[in-house]
């Protein structure tokens, strides 16, 4: 069984919004890579075995994506499974947090503006983190 603290993270709509976003921008990262030459060259360059490494994560992503849009009951019930989307979401919501951080310093230093709590600082992602941090299990 799934530890508690993970399962209380698809309880709160803001949390499990949270979830969704960090899942689509993982996803959207995997996705830009085939859009300009030089992500396309960056792939074909790769091995066979780490391109379909970073294949499977892109389905494994995708099919997490579809997992966090079904219905409430149906989005436990999956994720009581076991570890492995969740320590998905552990990596997308790290991803995530990096990123904003990383934007929210550009837009400081190019056009002065200050830092958003929100962007920079986003309390329920830290939080997410924290209890992934705590009971995911990273190999």
């Amino acid at each position: 069984m799934i530890n508690p603290e993970l399962m209380k993270l698809l309880d709160a709509n803001d949390v499990l919004s949270i979830l969704r976003d960090s899942v689509a921008y993982q996803i959207q990262k995997i996705h830009n890579v085939e859009k300009t030459t030089e992500g396309q060259g960056w792939y074909q360059e790769l091995p066979k075995i780490v391109m379909e490494k970073f294949d499977n994560y892109r389905k494994d992503y995708e099919h997490l994506s579809r997992i966090l849009d079904l219905e409430y009951v149906q989005i436990k019930n999956e994720m009581n499974k076991g570890y492995y989307y969740w320590r998905l979401l552990h990596s997308a919501c790290n991803t995530y947090r990096n990123d904003l951080i990383e934007y929210d310093e550009q837009l400081k230093r190019e056009f002065n503006f200050k830092n958003t709590e929100a962007i920079s600082d986003n309390k329920i992602l830290s939080e997410c983190i924290g209890i992934f941090d705590q009971h995911v299990i990273e190999d």
